[in-house]
């Protein structure tokens, strides 16, 4: 069950890059709104039943890893670090 969560709330935020995608799609307007709120409900759905199979400690823990935020928190905390051969090399990969 903890993994059909996990793959539902995986998959819940893999639903969303349709959003993005249906203005492009040769469908009338009416067509297009209701795809983008359909896709936005399922992903919802998917969601919120994945974390009740998964447990809410698993969807905090995934929420945290997706948000972007935290991603710069980490890089930031691995550029303060007192290794020189790790400076180094992470300078010479940025020239």
């Amino acid at each position: 069950m903890y993994r059909i969560g996990i793959d539902l709330i995986i998959a819940s935020f893999v639903v969303w890059v349709a959003v993005p995608i249906a203005p492009f799609l040769p469908f009338s307007a009416a067509v297009k709104a209701t795809i983008v709120a359909t896709v936005i409900a399922a992903a919802e759905v998917m969601f919120w039943l994945g974390v009740l199979l998964a447990g809410k400690e698993a969807a905090r823990k995934l929420k945290a890893y997706w948000n972007p935020k935290h991603w710069r928190i980490n890089r930031q905390r691995l550029d303060q670090t007192n290794d020189v051969k790790q400076k180094e090399e992470r300078l010479e990969e940025s020239q």
